[in-house]
């Protein structure tokens, strides 16, 4: 179990969800992201983003708003933390009825996501892919 705290100072009590539970999202978040046109040459989620050029700013801003739209990705997050805990209680829809902790809602999703996704790409070596790309762009 992992925990943090939030910026209101909550306690966000962080487990994984099941693999079926967060092999779901994983291929919830996939189909909502298959529609944004993507220029991963220009994409860098490390990135400043006061440093981004506006397409790449705009690419950020579509992959964000796609996500925060749909209402599967809201419904497996709220599965992924059924297993999580907000200040020891667990975290429902109910957790964000008080105006005073909607501010906790994206913080808490990003986390719970983050943690139910993160594993599905711990060993995978996206490398070989641009890679590729640069051989082939600089073949006549």
């Amino acid at each position: 179990m992992e925990t943090t705290t939030l910026k209101s100072g909550r306690i966000l009590n962080l487990q994984v969800a099941p693999f079926a539970v967060a092999n779901k999202l994983r291929k919830v978040i996939a189909g909502e992201l298959k529609g944004v046109d993507v220029e991963f040459e220009k994409l860098d989620l490390k990135a400043d983003l006061t440093a981004l050029d506006s397409k790449a700013l705009n690419t950020f801003k579509n992959i964000v708003c796609q996500l925060m739209a749909s209402d599967a990705v809201e419904g497996c997050f709220f599965e992924c933390a059924a297993r999580c805990t907000l200040d020891g209680q667990k975290v429902t829809r109910e957790s964000f009825d008080d105006p005073d902790s909607r501010g906790d809602f994206l913080p808490t999703a990003w986390e719970v996501i983050k943690l139910n996704i993160a594993p599905f790409f711990g060993s995978l070596n996206l490398s070989s892919l641009t890679s590729g790309a640069e051989k082939k762009s600089g073949q006549a």
